[in-house]
């Protein structure tokens, strides 16, 4: 499923940023609060959920 959105990062306390991911694409590819994700850049960021990534930390 090609996707295309702009989004913005927004500041979340003093010292980390985040980006809004849409309900639609999250639906998509199966994924939900609490999940792991291995986020891997290299020229393009890749964004992956850890199998047996569950857990709510």
């Amino acid at each position: 499923m090609p996707y295309k959105t702009i989004s913005k990062l927004i500041r979340v306390g003093d010292t980390s940023l985040a980006i809004i991911i849409p309900k639609g694409w999250l639906r998509y590819n199966n994924l939900a609060y609490g999940n792991k994700l291995e986020v891997t850049v290299n020229g393009i960021v890749k964004i992956k959920k850890i199998k047996g990534g569950d857990n709510r930390e």
